[in-house]
C-alpha cells in the first residue's frame, strides 16, 4: 500500500515514537492525524507533520476511554474523509514487581495498551473494508515475548496485543486491509528518564528505527517486523528449554543486582 496520499491516524504521538512515526509518514506524503493526553506537546508534533503535509492535524484524547478512541476516528475522517493507515502506538509503561502490582495497575495498562487499539481499530475497520484498502500497524515491544523483570503488567498488554494483531491478519484475509505487527527493542526516548529502575543499560536506538519499520510494514504487507532486527532471533531462542531456563537465571541474577544497587 503506498504512503503517500494516504490518511494516517498515529496515537501516543506527543513524543518520542509517536511523534518520529507521524512526522515520517507526512515527510513521506500522508495527510496525518495525531493524537495524545498531551495537547502543547502534540501540538508540536502537529506543527512538524504540517511542514511536509499541511492539511495533518491533532485530537487530544485520552485512548484508555473508547469514546475518545471512536471520536479521533470520527474527527479524522469528517476532515480527511477516511483513515487509510492506523499505527497504535499509544502506551503505559510501569516498573513493579509482581508481588506489588496490583490488579487496577494492570487493568490501567490493558485499557490503554490493548483495549485503546482495539476500540481505535475497531472503529476505523468497517471504512477500511468496505474501500477495500487499509493498513493496522501495531506497536508492541520485544518484552511482549520476553520476561522483562518488573515488567509482569507491560509485558502481557503487549503479547496480547502481538496475538491479536496476528489473528485479526488471519480474519481480514482477502478484505484488502493489512494488520502487521512491529516490536521494538531498546528504543532511545524520554520513557527511560521516567525510569529510576531502568532494568536496561545497554545501548538505544533512535525512534527513526520504528518509523523505517511503520513504512516497511504499510508499503510491503510484512505481518512482523522486530527494530532492531537483531532482536527478532530473542523470541524463538527463549521456546528453546535449555535457554529460557538460563536467561530466567540471568534475570534473577540481574534483579537482584539491581536491588543491591539501590
Amino acid at each position: 500500500m503506498n504512503i503517500e496520499g494516504s490518511v494516517a491516524l498515529v496515537t501516543g504521538a506527543s513524543s518520542g515514537i509517536g511523534a518520529v512515526v507521524a512526522t515520517d509518514l507526512a515527510r513521506r506524503g500522508a495527510r496525518v492525524v495525531v493524537t495524545a493526553r498531551r495537547q502543547s506537546e502534540l501540538e508540536q508534533t502537529a506543527e512538524q507533520c504540517r511542514r511536509h503535509s499541511p492539511e495533518s492535524f491533532g485530537v487530544v484524547a485520552d485512548l484508555a476511554e473508547p469514546a475518545d478512541c471512536r471520536r479521533v476516528v470520527a474527527e479524522a475522517t469528517e476532515a480527511l474523509g477516511r483513515v487509510d493507515i492506523i499505527v497504535n502506538n499509544a502506551g503505559l509503561s510501569i516498573r513493579r514487581h509482581a508481588l506489588d502490582t496490583t490488579p487496577e495497575d494492570v487493568e490501567r495498562l490493558m485499557r490503554v495498551n490493548f483495549f485503546g487499539a482495539v476500540h481505535t481499530t475497531m472503529a476505523a475497520l468497517p471504512g477500511m473494508v468496505q474501500r477495500r484498502r487499509g493498513c493496522v500497524v501495531n506497536v508492541t515491544s520485544v518484552a511482549g515475548y520476553i520476561p522483562n523483570p518488573k515488567e509482569a503488567a507491560y509485558g502481557a498488554s503487549k503479547a496480547a496485543l502481538s496475538l491479536w494483531s496476528h489473528v485479526l491478519l488471519v480474519d481480514l484475509a482477502g478484505t484488502g486491509v493489512h494488520v502487521g505487527v512491529l516490536s521494538p527493542g531498546p528504543i532511545d526516548t524520554e520513557i527511560w528518564a521516567k525510569d529510576e529502575e531502568a532494568a536496561y543499560h545497554g545501548p538505544k536506538f533512535p525512534p527513526q528505527v520504528v518509523a523505517d519499520g511503520v513504512a516497511k510494514i504499510v508499503e510491503h504487507d510484512v505481518a512482523h517486523l522486530t527494530v532492531p532486527r537483531r532482536y527478532g532471533a530473542m523470541a524463538p531462542m527463549y521456546a528453546l528449554p535449555g535457554i529460557s531456563r538460563a536467561v530466567r537465571r540471568g534475570l534473577v541474577r540481574f534483579g537482584q543486582a539491581s536491588e543491591r544497587r539501590r
